[in-house]
């Protein structure tokens, strides 16, 4: 009997070694080969890469040596500084290649009709390396679900990102501005009417506050430190991407792995007591209302709200508030940080044009510390079109990708499952075909008859992303970053530092590598 039953385990441990082989070479040989017949069939080609590691190797190498040089100050044709092995990679097989991250096929498709054929139906994953990444950092959230379960995140979360709520939420970005502006009076003072100041800092400050405050209210303080938190674990994981080719390693009880696993664990503990705590105030006082911060908004819309989809229900409510809070926080607050770093760059290196954005501030909001309001920031043309340009040189977000679930037909193109797309935003927003001639100039004058005349395709300017998927924040991030520009503009003239460094690079989003130094002074 015990050798039987021993027979029948050895039968079973020895089926489930096989399906994981079996599984192991379909995913490092039989498909990797598969998918480059099927494109190079195409024409679609691109460099060789090592087994396993892919082009991992050679990439690294080319990027650390690009990042070791500065760049000419004022020269913003940054591409090939920024992603030096893709530059590369165009130069020798087009526009239209692909190149191998570990197993992982990377399509890279610059065609806008294709890109927007893939934008506009919610039917392309987020490949499995970058949802791993996102999902440790910020949980299952509106960036990191799909299908059914996204529809019902975005149903949720659309009411707190309504115009009429974003107008609301002017002053308090307008009070955390002027804080940081008042900091910035005092270090003028100090410095004898004028003050070397490296602004990234402050710009990350700021944005943190607003986010933290317009998130979630009266418990600002709370929400600032969970933040703080949240921006060591981003830290963390960033360190961990090294090892992302070895299967299960974010499984392995490494000092890494736990660290990160004890700093999630806090950060749900402290947005869960911020959350139960709201709730009980509500309950306490009566009150109908769960509040008017982001918080409160997701509260209201969803009362633990579940939704029918094939196989059960969709739930939405505490991790799922709790896992939209982290998110709303890293893309609200990188991303805005990172594109008013790069306009005050171009504003301090294009002193006319911050003259001419200072005029039309004070012309229509008023000067000093008069307050402004959302329909006077909508007023703001000429700053406007100064932003759209910061976001096209410098786009936050440099590229975007979607994996092929299934075989697909894009265009003439036959695209097999497994394979990643990969949209270079940045290259797009520097290509001379879509925007002239004078692509790395900084001219907001482009976009003044809007972003539809400003190039020659539509989805040649898609900083926000494009589709039913596009970035549900993008209202939120222009009035959070002209409300801290007027109260800038408004209070301070200031000129790009001899000892600035021009470096961008990429590190989650496109940053100054040495941060960006200007000369400020009070108006």
């Amino acid at each position: 009997m015990w050798s039987i039953l021993f027979a029948s385990l050895l039968t079973v441990l020895l089926m489930w070694v096989v399906y994981i082989v079996m599984g192991m070479v379909d995913k490092l040989v039989i498909t990797p080969l598969r998918i480059k017949r099927i494109m190079n069939r195409q024409g679609v080609k691109g460099p060789s890469g090592y087994w396993v590691l892919g082009n991992i190797l050679e990439m690294v190498k080319i990027r650390q040596a690009e990042a070791n040089k500065d760049m000419k100050t004022g020269d913003y044709n940054i591409m090939s500084h920024v992603q030096p092995y893709e530059a590369q990679n165009c130069q020798a097989y087009g526009k239209m290649h692909m190149w191998w991250l570990g197993w992982q096929a990377t399509i890279r498709i610059a065609n806008l009709d294709l890109i927007k054929q893939v934008l506009a139906k919610d039917v392309f994953t987020m490949p499995q390396i970058q949802f791993k990444f996102l999902s440790e950092l910020i949980g299952k959230g509106l960036v990191t679900t799909n299908g059914e379960e996204w529809a019902l995140h975005r149903q949720i979360v659309n009411p707190a990102f309504h115009q009429g709520k974003l107008k609301a939420m002017v002053s308090i970005m307008e009070k955390c501005a002027s804080s940081m502006a008042n900091e910035w009076e005092e270090k003028v003072k100090d410095g004898g009417g004028c003050v070397e100041l490296e602004v990234s800092h402050y710009m990350a400050n700021v944005t943190a506050d607003i986010i933290a405050h317009t998130a979630f209210g009266s418990s600002y303080e709370k929400g600032r430190k969970v933040f703080e938190h949240q921006l060591s674990l981003f830290n963390i994981i960033f360190q961990k991407l090294k090892f992302f080719i070895i299967p299960g390693y974010r499984f392995l009880p490494t000092p890494l792995n736990i660290k990160i696993l004890m700093t999630q664990i806090g950060i749900s503990r402290s947005l869960k007591e911020i959350i139960q705590a709201r709730k009980y105030m509500v309950n306490m006082t009566k009150n109908a209302s769960n509040g008017n911060d982001l918080l409160g908004l997701m509260l209201t819309a969803t009362s633990q709200k579940t939704q029918d989809v094939k196989g059960g229900k969709v739930h939405f409510g505490i991790q799922q508030l709790m896992d939209n809070c982290k998110t709303f926080f890293f893309a609200g607050y990188e991303t805005t940080a990172t594109l008013l770093t790069w306009t005050m760059m171009l504003l301090a290196s294009h002193t006319t044009w911050q003259e001419c954005a200072r005029a039309e501030v004070i012309d229509v909001c008023g000067d000093g510390d008069h307050p402004f309001n959302a329909d006077m920031l909508d007023k703001l043309k000429m700053l406007t079109m100064i932003l759209n340009e910061a976001l096209r040189l410098f786009p936050p977000i440099v590229d975007q990708v979607r994996e092929v679930v299934m075989d697909v037909k894009l265009g003439d193109l036959d695209i097999p499952k497994g394979s990643t797309l990969y949209f270079p935003r940045l290259s797009i927003h520097h290509d001379p075909e879509l925007w002239g001639t004078n692509v790395h100039e900084f001219k907001p004058e482009r976009f003044a008859n809007g972003v539809a005349k400003a190039t020659k395709h539509p989805l040649a300017f898609m900083p926000f992303s494009f589709g039913p998927r596009f970035c549900v924040g993008q209202g939120f991030a222009m009035e959070e970053a002209k409300s801290i520009l007027v109260v800038i503009l408004r209070r301070f003239r200031f000129q790009l530092s001899s000892n600035y460094r021009h470096a961008p690079c990429f590190r989650g989003t496109l940053k100054p590598k040495y941060g960006v130094l200007v000369m400020l002074e009070s108006l």
